[in-house]
């Protein structure tokens, strides 16, 4: 291998202030990064899969279900969340034309199945849009 690019990341295992599954869409990225900060998630475990919660609530097939679960309960196993965050946007290329209630409707169906399968986890929801992000 040939080095490229010098830096010296953290050693130790970490403790995540959160487990967050958002959407893969940059466009909420920085908006997204800075709500997290604010509500005091540093360091977090990042599922970023089209459509957020759209994988578990309306899942296309039963492997995207039980892949978000597996990379959810490889957090917990792995670094300890504190809470799942699941956050949705507007104009998501998972609801083609399909407004905000629809993708509100989901990280609330999502929660509930997250809740089922992974209990006693504190489960927070938000809808980024592009004036700011909401709760749910």
């Amino acid at each position: 291998m040939e080095k490229l690019f010098h830096f010296d990341s953290p050693q130790e295992v970490y403790q995540a202030d959160a487990c967050v599954i958002s959407c893969f869409d940059a466009r909420f990225d920085q908006a997204v990064r800075k709500f997290l900060r604010r509500r005091g998630i540093a360091l977090y475990d990042n599922v970023k899969i089209p459509g957020s919660a759209k994988s578990l609530a309306a899942p296309e097939c039963a492997a995207d279900s039980d892949f978000v679960l597996r990379m959810v309960r490889t957090s917990v196993r792995l670094h300890s969340p504190s809470r799942l965050v699941l956050i949705g946007h507007n104009d998501c290329g998972g609801y083609p034309g399909l407004p905000p209630e629809a993708v509100t409707a989901d990280l609330v169906l999502a929660s509930t199945l997250l809740a089922s399968a992974i209990p006693g986890l504190p489960i927070e929801c938000f809808f980024a849009d592009f004036d700011g992000i909401y709760a749910i």
